[in-house]
């Protein structure tokens, strides 16, 4: 009997590029994971650049961010120095990664406001550039500001595929709309995007979460000391120790799930909780 063949598909492969407003996400990294990193957050020098290219599966990224040559107030000349001989080496560093393209506007102002130029304009002409030379087939913008929703317009009127990728938050409602999709960025993706060095230093709970066919009590911590409960939505939230170990243990929540986080620290789960998941838990 013949063995029979699938044909080639004549379907064009997708190509992807990403192209990030780089104050922007360095701001909304800040934002959202300044409470579980502390001090350490820094000024995005410990995202990991290339995990946000895997994230998106783009071809090439474009990055588009300033040097701040603006003297801080009681700054000191060598302080000065080897504060944008730093921000050099972090831009090198970025272009360095494969498929990574850097291109920096100007800062201006003083320093207590200071304000890019340029930055949108590079960014426009490039993503309009590429989808004139039929470049990409889909093109996806990590920024917030509703000052890109023009360019965002002209590219989806043009056919081509359009995504904004950002923080529900900082991001301008017009902006989202004139995008053919909406991806929005929460406080897992932007750990998922930090440096291993931060990640071990700053870990997560364990999360078990279980449906369908499993049974709640099967998750229930057993032999376990109970500490207090609440509700989060109408839900009710237990709190148990075990040696070292809180458990923070919901039996159902929302479409019926059973979830259960464990961590060595009571105060840092609660917290864990609220960035992850947006909610707090009002404890009885």
């Amino acid at each position: 009997m013949p063995v029979y063949t699938r044909p080639p598909s004549n379907k064009p492969p997708e190509i992807t590029y990403l192209f990030i407003d780089g104050g922007y996400l360095r701001r909304s990294y800040k934002d959202c994971t300044s409470q579980w990193f502390g001090n350490d957050v820094g000024d995005g020098r410990d995202i990991d650049f290339a995990a946000i290219k895997s994230r998106f599966n783009a071809r090439k990224v474009f990055y588009y961010d300033c040097l701040d040559e603006i003297h801080n107030k009681n700054e000191k000349e060598e302080d000065f120095k080897a504060r944008v001989s730093q921000q050099k080496d972090d831009f090198n560093q970025i272009r360095s990664l494969e498929g990574y393209h850097v291109k920096l506007g100007t800062l201006v102002g003083n320093p207590n406001n200071k304000r890019q130029k340029e930055v949108d304009v590079l960014l426009t002409v490039d993503m309009m550039n590429h989808t004139i030379r039929n470049n990409m087939t889909n093109a996806v913008l990590i920024a917030g500001d509703r000052d890109f929703k023009p360019v965002v317009e002209s590219l989806v009127t043009m056919g081509m595929y359009v995504k904004i990728a950002s923080e529900p938050r900082s991001t301008s409602p017009e902006l989202r709309y004139a995008a053919d999709d909406y991806i929005p960025l929460l406080f897992e993706n932007y750990y998922s995007w930090s440096s291993p060095e931060l990640k071990k230093k700053y870990p997560t709970p364990k999360i078990d979460q279980a449906g369908g066919g499993d049974t709640p009590q099967r998750y229930r911590p057993s032999d376990a000391k109970f500490l207090k409960q609440g509700k989060v939505n109408g839900y009710k939230a237990e709190l148990f120790q075990k040696d070292s170990q809180f458990i923070l243990f919901f039996e159902k929540i929302e479409g019926g799930w059973t979830l259960k986080l464990s961590f060595n620290s009571q105060e840092r789960l609660e917290l864990y909780y609220f960035l992850k998941y947006g909610k707090k838990i009002e404890w009885d």
